[in-house]
């Protein structure tokens, strides 16, 4: 009976014993997923900021680009846009860029994060934007324009106005957010955000007036290259291009 109740005992032992090695591989196994979840979104996240990166790189340069280049191929001054840029020899570079933005704004949205779904949904649409300004070029300077070029201008303009406004509530909302601690250096880039989303707007709304300031003076352009500029340093700053505003360690 003393053999019988031992034997029990020591199978009731080696079950716990059983139960408790499952319960830790288990464990052990979520801690896995878990830590290769992590490292996912990490990886992830640094290919976001390389994306912010190169899209804030190719902005700055655009309008630079385009004026220069059109000076040395044609000797012609500065045009009335920067999308007047599409009926020069530089028309090539003005789509490409798009092109590139709009498949860059779509790569931003590859997988979503955590806290990143408006992102997502705002960059798939800044995609389209750019897409469509790159397809729907805008109304050539020439004396008589048809109806089709008009309708294909005003579709060039609704989303170049769209483009711009996504690109001023990146810098003015979604950049400034903190998932972590607001540190100083997190303080002086959420100024520098709201600072270039401020330029953005500040920028669109003094395009409509613009258009009737003399044509010497080129407005509507500078006001155009000042917004990409704002736009180009604010994805910067948030790619950490050369540890610019970077938290110290």
């Amino acid at each position: 009976m003393v053999d019988a109740a031992g034997r029990q005992a020591q199978e009731q032992g080696s079950e716990a014993g059983r139960r408790a090695q499952k319960s830790a591989q288990e464990f052990a196994a979520g801690d896995l997923d878990k830590a290769q979840l992590l490292a996912g979104d990490s990886a992830l996240a640094a290919a976001y900021t390389h994306l912010q990166q190169v899209v804030g790189v190719m902005a700055i340069l655009l309008p630079f680009v385009l004026f220069f280049g059109n000076w040395a191929l044609t000797g012609n001054e500065l045009e009335s846009s920067i999308s007047a840029y599409y009926h020069t020899p530089m028309g090539d570079v003005f789509v490409g860029v798009l092109w590139a933005l709009g498949v860059f704004f779509l790569s931003y949205n590859y997988k979503p994060l955590d806290g990143y779904k408006l992102d997502n949904r705002l960059s798939t649409l800044a995609s389209v934007a750019a897409v469509c300004v790159a397809v729907f070029p805008t109304t050539s300077d020439a004396s008589v324009v048809s109806r089709s070029e008009q309708n294909i201008g005003m579709v060039h303009m609704v989303s170049a106005a769209v483009l711009f406004i996504l690109l001023a509530v990146f810098a003015l909302k979604l950049f400034p957010r903190n998932a972590g601690d607001m540190t100083p250096w997190k303080r002086l880039r959420n100024v520098v955000y709201r600072t270039c989303g401020v330029v953005m707007a500040a920028a669109i709304v003094l395009m409509f007036p613009s258009q009737h300031a003399p044509e010497a003076w080129h407005a509507f352009l500078w006001l155009e290259t000042i917004a990409v500029f704002a736009f180009g340093v604010s994805w910067l700053v948030k790619g950490g291009f050369l540890g610019i505003l970077a938290d110290k360690r």
